[in-house]
Order: structure tokens, then sequence, then C-alpha cells
């Protein structure tokens, strides 16, 4: 997401040719919100439940779990803002593009919400000492003034 909106490139999108890249880009982070609190709704809207990871992390540190839920919960919101623009008619790369102040912002709020869920994360790492686990990165989010080079 943070290249494309970089560059301002809609050859940056995920789905280019179909036009869904909102709906990839949100599902993708339902995604994770589901693994965390380990549940989904199916699209009959019936619930299936299992144990979860909040479980696991509320038992170490209940402010943790609470945090990391606020995150996901945060995300999810500025994602559905995104998909709901795209749906009414301002299609992803029409977001992205250079000069589109209004979503640009929504799209580097969509990006800024992964990035700090992904912060409570690498804590929820750290306090089930789990020492093989690496989250990737990108030049694109690490430094952005080197995408320019």
């Amino acid at each position: 997401m943070k290249l494309g909106l970089l560059l301002h490139d809609p050859e940056e999108e995920h789905d280019c040719f179909s036009d869904n890249t909102h709906v990839s880009h949100l599902e993708d982070a339902r995604g994770i919100q589901n693994v965390y609190l380990g549940k989904y709704v199916r699209i009959d809207g019936s619930v299936v439940e299992g144990p979860s990871l909040s479980d696991v992390i509320a038992a170490k540190d209940e402010a943790l779990d609470t945090e990391i839920k606020a995150l996901l919960d945060d995300t999810m919101s500025k994602m559905q803002v995104m998909a709901d623009r795209a749906e009414a008619g301002e299609a992803y790369d029409q977001q992205i593009g250079e000069g589109n102040q209004e979503g640009n912002a929504v799209v580097q709020a969509a990006i800024d919400g992964l990035i700090a869920q992904t912060r409570g994360i690498e804590r929820a790492v750290a306090l089930l000492e789990l020492s093989d686990v690496t989250i990737e990165d990108s030049d694109s989010l690490s430094d952005p003034d080197a995408v320019f080079q």
C-alpha cells in the first residue's frame, strides 16, 4: 500500500485488473483480526470461534490484549473508510493518485493503522518470548526517502 501511495502509481495496485484492491486490503486486515480473535463470521452470518491468540496474550497481559484489539479495530475502521470510498466510485488507484490529497490521506490512515497494529503484535511476540519470529519490513515503510533514490 505504502509504495503505491508514495509513487502515486496505479501499477502498485493489488488487483489492478478488477479494481478490487480495496476489497483485498480490507479482507486481508480482517483476516489478521480474525486470527488474533480466533473467530470469523461466515457469509451466512454464523460465527465460527475457537481458541485465540487474544486468550493467550490476555492471560499474560490483559492491558496489551486490550490495546491490540483496539489497534485491530482502528485499522478495520480505517480500511472500511477506504473501501467505502471505492464502493462509492473512487477506486483505489484514484485514491492513491497524485494530487488527490483527501484520497491519499484515507489510504495513509489505513497504512498508519497497519503499522500501529504491527507494533502491538511485536510487543505480543516479545511478551511470549518467541525468538524465531520475523516481521517483514520494506524500504517504503522503513525509509520512504530511499524509494526515490
